[in-house]
């Protein structure tokens, strides 16, 4: 069985179809179903009818896992990821402690305003309105059934979300008012129901209005400390056979080679400048204004894209009949989606849409305008490039989607923070690292300017795992974490307060890139051990990407599996327009 025919499955699609009556988010996110206008009930009840049904899918999967070998990898996937939830949920409970339940409306209200389904814009308008409509009744159940005394730092963020809302929803009313005044007849959309959904964001943006006044009241106490036994767990449930304390370590090491290799760097290609003086000549060439940041990045995708393919290393997966290319559409950032502090943010294709679109948003960073665009600078965009759309994760997503099951991915409880949402991401930002390594040994724009900015943003990285640890254990506060960053990492000071936060609210996601690299890094030293002169880059790649985003312990076991594994998935080579 290869992995292009391994894709779908009845049976799954059966138990995503009961998730998705539980959780319509998830339906939006999969691009699977026409979207009914509705967000999920946030009540417990609704919560233990999802994992019920969670449940019930890894039962049949288990009878299953005989099948074939790729079945048995879902089955055992599934259900690891089944009991990190349970672990995260039940254990670690943060969601007892974090407000904010409007990012996932925000990332719903995006993906239906953007995504592929349901591609008649009066269908998608007419469901939108409905889902906006539903924001208040969502948000007042939310409240009733909350018993939380916020963290500090989870009630600043929650409201920093809330206060970015307004944004999103006036990209819907031009939205609705460019489609309104289509030129083609049939596309445009009656007057009635362009009022329908302008009431909409009226009432979503006064349902809003209330419940930031319901954060700003809300008591606060200090988040308990994680601890390391418990932050050992959520390492052991994700597939990482580490410790904080080797973690940390590690981290330290990583770091300490970054800034031997940035002083190098200096050395070499910025002789006699002064750190501040190199980094301030490898962003001279920085955006006047978001919207030539925008442009630029659109620039860039499409070189990476032609750059990965004429290459060959990296395989690029075959275009299907009416998809010539896996596109990537660069936007904006919605202001919701800024308090996670990046400075661009990669929102991958719908599984079951009919064309691998992503979107990557692109905002100024944290902080006053004329520092924060510095660091969008063309540097920086190559790096963001590299990492995040190719070779980096948009060829890492559209490979999941091509040829994993939806099994693959584990366990669905639709969108939402904590440690249960790091099932896989070593393996997922771990590839972004690495892809913009290869990119800088492939010497794509290669430059001291941009070697300069990859090693900054490697050394982030290693810090963002220490503070990660040093949070969950107990060692830092946040303030003192992000203090931390700036003095190490030169980090600014909103930035860094902005990625903290993000940290506490989903413990071991700082580590992930880092550790899944560095794990990268050994699976690629064992596929040269055991196949010798079968080892090519291609066909290690292809290992990496065909298998999904599942932690990278799995693919140590899959190294034995005949070459046919990963070559038999049809691959393509660059065309020029």
């Amino acid at each position: 069985m290869t992995t292009e025919n391994h894709r779908r499955n009845p049976r799954d699609d059966a138990h995503v179809r009961r998730i998705c009556a539980l959780r319509p988010e998830v339906e939006t996110a999969l691009g699977l179903f026409d979207h009914a206008g509705e967000f999920s009930d946030p009540s417990p009840e609704s919560k233990a009818a999802v994992v019920d049904a969670n449940v019930a899918w890894r039962r049949d999967l288990e009878t299953q896992a005989t099948e074939s070998r790729e079945r048995l990898l879902d089955a055992r996937v599934f259900s690891a990821s089944l009991e990190l939830y349970k672990f995260a949920d039940e254990e670690v409970a943060l969601h007892k402690r974090d407000p904010d339940v409007v990012t996932p409306l925000a990332e719903t209200l995006l993906l239906h305003l953007r995504g592929l389904q349901p591609a008649d814009p009066e269908q998608r308008f007419e469901s939108l309105a409905r889902r906006l409509k539903a924001i208040r009744p969502h948000l007042q159940k939310a409240r009733a059934t909350a018993q939380i005394e916020a963290a500090p730092e989870l009630a600043i963020r929650a409201r920093d979300v809330a206060d970015g809302m307004p944004d999103l929803l006036r990209s819907i009313v031009d939205a609705v008012r460019a489609q309104a005044t289509s030129p083609s007849p049939a596309r445009a959309l009656p007057a009635a129901l362009q009022a329908q959904v302008e009431a909409g964001v009226d009432d979503a943006a006064s349902a809003l209005e209330e419940h930031r006044d319901w954060l700003t009241a809300l008591p606060q106490t200090p988040q308990p400390v994680l601890g390391a036994e418990r932050f050992d767990e959520l390492l052991r449930l994700r597939g990482l056979d580490l410790t904080a304390g080797e973690v940390l370590d590690l981290g330290r090491s990583i770091a300490e080679e970054m800034r031997v290799e940035h002083a190098r760097v200096l050395r070499r290609g910025f002789r006699g400048q002064s750190a501040e003086g190199a980094l301030a000549s490898a962003r001279k060439n920085a955006p006047l204004n978001l919207s030539e940041a925008i442009a630029w990045t659109r620039e860039l995708a499409s070189r990476a894209r032609a750059f990965v393919a004429e290459n060959g290393s990296v395989p690029l997966p075959a275009a299907h009949a009416d998809n010539d290319d896996e596109r990537i559409d660069v936007d904006a950032m919605p202001a919701a989606l800024a308090p996670g502090g990046q400075a661009c943010l990669y929102v991958p294709p719908q599984p079951f849409a009919p064309r691998q679109d992503a979107l990557l948003l692109v905002r100024e960073p944290l902080g006053p305008q004329h520092e924060a665009l510095k660091e969008l600078a063309v540097a920086d965009l190559e790096s963001y490039v590299a990492t995040l759309a190719f070779p980096g994760r948009h060829t890492q997503a559209v490979w999941q989607n091509r040829t994993t099951t939806i099994a693959r991915r584990g366990a669905l409880f639709g969108a939402g923070p904590g440690p249960s949402s790091t099932w896989g991401s070593d393996m997922v930002h771990g590839w972004g690292l690495v892809a913009a390594e290869i990119m800088r040994e492939l010497h794509f724009r290669h430059s001291p300017a941009s070697r300069l900015l990859m090693v900054r943003h490697a050394l982030t990285t290693a810090l963002l795992a220490v503070v990660d640890v040093g949070l969950a254990i107990g060692r830092v506060t946040p303030e003192q974490a992000s203090a931390f960053l700036v003095r190490r990492g030169a980090v600014r000071l909103p930035v860094a307060r902005a990625l903290v936060r993000s940290l506490v609210r989903a413990p071991t996601s700082g580590i992930s890139g880092l550790v899944g690299k560095v794990r990268i890094e050994q699976l690629r030293r064992e596929a040269h051990r055991r196949w010798r002169d079968g080892y090519s880059e291609r066909r290690f790649h292809a290992l990496l990407l065909v298998n999904g985003a599942v932690p990278l312990a799995y693919l140590f076991e899959r190294l034995d599996e005949p070459p046919a594994y990963v070559t038999d998935v049809v691959t393509t080579p660059f065309k020029a327009p």
